[in-house]
């Protein structure tokens, strides 16, 4: 893959039709694109398909890049089309397709000893 740029349209592809192969009916794919604390993760689902409720990863956005899902936590519910771009709720949340999807997960991974906190006091 090139370090510098990825074709979403394809990766989508691939992901959906990997995904509605899929038991648990969903795929996943990190995008490296050289970044040291950027960790970007590509997830296919077929519709029906869920990441159930799990922890908040920290600092991160959720991109629709096709599809419609549901991004939803303990008091509030948010449905995304594509193009639309969320931060994801704190502590315990879920996500649900609602059709065949591809979200882009982007988080921050800091390096041990680091955190934003360090890197801004220079």
């Amino acid at each position: 893959m090139d370090p510098i740029a990825l074709h979403l349209p394809t990766l989508a592809d691939h992901l959906i039709a990997q995904a509605a192969d899929s038991p648990q009916g969903r795929s996943a794919q990190r995008i490296d694109l050289d970044h040291e604390t950027l960790r970007m993760t590509a997830i296919g689902f077929a519709e029906g398909g869920a990441l159930p409720d799990h922890r908040n990863p920290g600092e991160a956005v959720l991109q629709v890049v096709r599809g419609r899902v549901r991004l939803s936590d303990a008091t509030r519910t948010i449905d995304m089309d594509a193009g639309m771009i969320a931060r994801i709720p704190d502590g315990v949340h879920r996500l649900d397709a609602l059709e065949p999807s591809v979200v882009v997960l982007t988080a921050i991974s800091m390096p041990v000893g680091r955190t934003p906190e360090t890197d801004a006091a220079g």
